[in-house]
């Protein structure tokens, strides 16, 4: 057996160990090397893993090893590339929280800001590019709403952190607005 990709995080392989229900110990201690030789060790002495229908889409033990030898799909950017991304995601969030006003941006203008957005709305994945384009589809002058690519990887952590949100919150509905309260 080859050796676990070096596109894969830490926190990945923590996931995967917790998910495929791996027995392996204090394994939140451990660096990202040690941890790849011990879900290695895991895949080649146990026969078969559970299937996961929800994070990674992996059936078996042979998906799971080709998808760990192999690069994160998820990680398309190099790391200037993602830069880019993150720059032009935060010039998109000025320019909301200046009104939808383009003054002072590095845009020549509306359209190519629009042109921009289109582009790093496929890298959903990253919080900047998803808060730049959630802020700039309340843009009333924006004609047709942008919508953000994600994986479904990223989609599902999402989905859990809001149940688990909703479950602290108590089921309590917070409902913001002017209110007119009559007194006699």
């Amino acid at each position: 057996m080859e050796h676990i990709h070096q596109s894969h995080s830490k926190k990945e392989l923590c996931e995967i160990i917790e998910i495929f229900d791996f027995k392996i110990s204090n394994y939140k201690n451990m660096n990202k090397k040690e941890l790849s030789v011990k879900i290695l060790y895991e895949l080649s002495i146990v026969g078969d893993i559970k299937e996961d229908n929800d994070f990674y889409f992996i059936k078996d033990k042979i998906e799971l090893i080709d998808y760990l030898i192999n690069p994160d799909s998820s990680k398309v950017l190099t790391v200037k590339e993602k830069e880019e991304v993150m720059e032009l995601a935060k010039y998109i969030i000025m320019y909301c929280r200046n009104d939808y006003f383009l003054s002072y941006s590095p845009f020549l203008d509306y359209d190519d800001m629009i042109k921009k957005a289109l582009h790093i709305a496929n890298y959903g994945d990253i919080p900047s590019v998803r808060k730049a384009i959630s802020a700039l589809n309340k843009d009333v002058k924006l004609l047709k709403k942008i919508d953000i690519i994600m994986s479904s990887k990223c989609k599902k952590k999402l989905e859990r952190k809001k149940r688990v949100k909703q479950r602290f919150m108590g089921g309590l509905v917070i409902n913001r607005g002017k209110y007119i309260i009559n007194f006699n």
